[in-house]
């Protein structure tokens, strides 16, 4: 059925996306859970070479049971030339044109429309950019509001049991809409956030820093290294468990660069200071 397919696509880059960042003990447990049917172990293998590559289809390998991902066994079966060529044809057409698109949405030549430099990407995911001196705000479906400084590009992909969004770089004020079932998930400068309603500022120094000032409520910076396994043999030899959860509360921040964590209270005066380029007021609350 159509409803099942699209599910499935959805888990299956739901998964892809968490892979790219990290699975968390619970996560990798998950997984394996989730990759016990077949049908699961093919979609997430095909996807994987698709858009991205040996280092995640190795990760994969090492969750499942030996023959996983290897091809089926050949049918014997005479083939005639012209419906062998039209077939090779629609082959190469479904798996390069769509890979050609998306990388061209991926590096912002592919808009739907120039001024509002929104891309759908492969899988469900949304890229939101700003240009140099332009800002912008952008309420999510879910009804968070998402407000990008200038030269930002944001990822924002919602799912079952998954909103999760990705601060490739720039600065952005995150306020999280309430929703009990789903947590909000933000990847930025190499550290992973989880968001319960709350309304917080991130800023991208490199791949490997970030400033994080929380305005509202408070949020949790999971302890995990800015640097993640590069090969299947580091992966096996990695364990998230040894890691403490950082929690930051309103009126707060951190700044967070390769293996140095610091934190600094907020003031109404820095704050004004640090915000002053949004389009609009933020509201928070005044120690």
């Amino acid at each position: 059925m159509a409803g099942d397919s699209d599910k499935l696509s959805t888990d299956t880059a739901i998964w892809l996306a968490r892979l790219e960042r990290g699975l968390t003990a619970q996560e990798g447990s998950q997984l394996r859970e989730w990759l016990q049917r077949p049908a699961h172990r093919e979609a997430i293998v095909e996807a994987a070479k698709v858009w991205h590559g040996a280092d995640i289809v190795a990760v994969l390998a090492e969750l499942v049971p030996v023959g996983f991902g290897t091809p089926r066994p050949p049918r014997r079966r005479i083939q005639h030339p012209i419906a062998l060529a039209v077939g090779i044809c629609l082959v190469v057409a479904y798996l390069v044109v769509p890979a050609i698109l998306a990388r061209r949405a991926m590096s912002g030549r592919f808009t739907a429309h120039e001024n509002r430099q929104v891309d759908s990407v492969p899988w469900g995911e949304t890229v939101y950019r700003t240009k140099p001196g332009e800002t912008r705000a952008v309420t999510l479906a879910d009804g968070s509001r998402l407000t990008l400084n200038a030269h930002t590009q944001v990822g924002v992909i919602f799912g079952a049991g998954l909103r999760q969004a990705r601060v490739d770089y720039g600065e952005a004020i995150f306020q999280i809409a309430p929703e009990p079932l789903r947590t909000f998930e933000v990847n930025a400068g190499g550290r992973h956030i989880m968001a319960p309603p709350s309304m917080f500022d991130i800023r991208v120094i490199d791949a490997h820093g970030v400033e994080l000032m929380v305005l509202d409520g408070g949020v949790t910076v999971q302890g995990l290294p800015w640097h993640w396994p590069d090969t299947p043999a580091e992966a096996r030899m990695f364990d998230p468990a040894v890691f403490v959860d950082t929690q930051v509360g309103p009126q707060q921040a951190l700044l967070m660069q390769d293996q140095t964590v610091s934190r600094y209270p907020l003031t109404a005066a820095n704050i004004h200071t640090r915000l002053k380029w949004q389009p609009e007021e933020v509201i928070y609350v005044t120690p």
